[in-house]
């Protein structure tokens, strides 16, 4: 490794903010709002805490992105009527319809991104990012 050729870890960075542009671009939504509004799909109503941690985000940056989603009616947060210490957040119809009408944008990403990699390629490289993800998980100590 130089100075002026990146490492492994310096290219995953650098291909990371590509993909997010390239996301954006294709689908028309930010993958983070993208990825809570998933999450939302899958989980169904959730405390914003678990959201928190299903998103490994942190529960500041995660109210920051909800806010917004809130006020285009694409999420619903509400306080817990059992501890109105806890905020619930659920899927709105907005965000409904918005998932629904840019699947198939998404799908398109991922058929144009990943398109013309073996198998063997991705089945390696999957292999070495879960490495270094469990790598990072435990020198974070999560």
């Amino acid at each position: 490794m130089t100075d002026t050729q990146p490492n492994l870890l310096q290219q995953l960075g650098r291909s990371g903010r590509a993909m997010y542009g390239a996301f954006e671009n294709q689908v028309g939504q930010a993958l983070p709002r993208w990825r809570a509004l998933k999450a939302l799909e899958e989980l169904g109503q959730v405390s914003q805490k678990r959201l928190a941690a299903q998103l490994q985000m942190d529960p500041g940056a995660l109210t920051r992105l909800l806010k917004p989603l809130q006020a285009e009616g694409l999420v619903r947060r509400d306080t817990d009527p059992v501890d109105n210490r806890h905020t619930l957040v659920s899927l709105d119809d907005g965000g409904r319809a918005l998932l629904a009408a840019a699947a198939p944008q998404r799908q398109e990403f991922f058929r144009q991104a990943l398109a013309d990699i073996e198998p063997a390629q991705l089945e390696t490289t999957l292999r070495v990012l879960k490495q270094l993800e469990e790598r990072f998980r435990r020198m974070s100590g999560r």
